[in-house]
């Protein structure tokens, strides 16, 4: 949302943001300068219930989130929190009347749909798809399922926004693996603090697609006010399938060490998504062909970003 703010502000629009601060802290320079900026806990409804007074459209991305090890071991805070937050601010936009939602969902949607290279996730696949295995993935799809719910009860449009892995040089790995996502883990633990052999989750052969930040809230911001996103889900993602082994190959072309780089597990999840590519076909239908970042131009502004703060 960092990144999407300033986008809306240009356009013109009056904001007010929300925040628990409980990860990231005060990320945005521009909070409480270009807008305010509210500390309050969303899972508090005698908190919510008037929050959304006064406005036209709310932008729903609270959220616990985290990677793949996060997932597992703060799954009930994430499952209760989650679905708390976003019954809460649609019951104060029930309330207050709030014309449209935008609901900033995830892929982890898709995680019990088809793991094969060779069929991409389609926006209508969930809905033959079992219900997904991580507690994270269920309280997406139940967030979901409100925004539809709330729109059949009180006529509140919305709009679902489903991306991809999102790249963003803000995020910094965490002290144990797999509570970042695995971008923010590998430059951590290549680039900072040189480790090899590597640790891993799984095998490495995990195949993702990856989202650059910029993208996604470029996405946003133009086109969520448009109407024919109204009822209407879209995934967003740069349709480059990479495994994490490669993906860590890359970013380990950065450092400053000669040697081969290998890889040591570390840590193995039921739940790990093995395979998950999109098709981005329907918003390119809706409206028109996205040119997405490269991964590798991601990779090179991120180990930058990264460098540079630490010189």
């Amino acid at each position: 949302m960092q990144s999407l703010i300033p986008k809306l502000l240009s356009q013109g629009h009056s904001i007010v943001g929300v925040d628990n601060l409980y990860r990231h802290g005060e990320a945005s320079k521009l909070a409480n300068k270009e807008y305010p900026l509210l500390k309050i806990d969303l899972t508090d409804r005698s908190k919510t219930e008037d929050l959304c007074k006064g406005f036209d459209v709310v932008f729903l991305a609270a959220a616990k989130i985290y990677g793949v090890g996060g997932f597992n071991h703060y799954c009930g805070d994430i499952i209760a929190d989650d679905i708390a937050i976003q019954g809460n601010i649609l019951q104060s936009c029930a309330k207050h009347g709030v014309k449209h939602v935008v609901y900033i969902s995830s892929s982890m949607v898709y995680e019990t749909c088809v793991q094969d290279v060779n069929i991409p996730v389609t926006e209508d696949m969930i809905d033959s798809c079992e219900m997904p295995k991580t507690e994270y993935g269920v309280s997406k799809m139940i967030g979901e399922r409100i925004c539809k719910a709330f729109h059949k009860q009180y006529g509140i449009d919305y709009t679902i926004w489903r991306p991809f892995n999102i790249i963003t040089p803000s995020e910094t790995g965490m002290n144990e693996l797999g509570f970042s996502h695995v971008f923010a883990d590998y430059i951590k633990n290549i680039l900072i603090e040189k480790k090899n052999p590597l640790p891993i989750i799984g095998n490495g052969e995990q195949i993702r697609c990856f989202t650059w930040v910029e993208d996604v809230s470029s996405i946003l911001a133009e086109y969520s006010f448009d109407d024919r996103a109204k009822g209407q889900a879209f995934n967003i993602c740069n349709v480059e399938p990479i495994s994490m082994k490669t993906l860590a190959q890359k970013i380990y072309s950065y450092s400053d060490n000669d040697a081969d780089l290998t890889f040591e597990t570390t840590k193995n999840f039921k739940h790990d998504v093995l395979v998950r590519i999109p098709s981005v076909q329907k918003f390119t239908d809706t409206f028109k062909k996205y040119a997405y970042q490269s991964v590798d131009k991601s990779i090179d502004i991120c180990v930058k970003h990264t460098m540079n703060n630490l010189s």
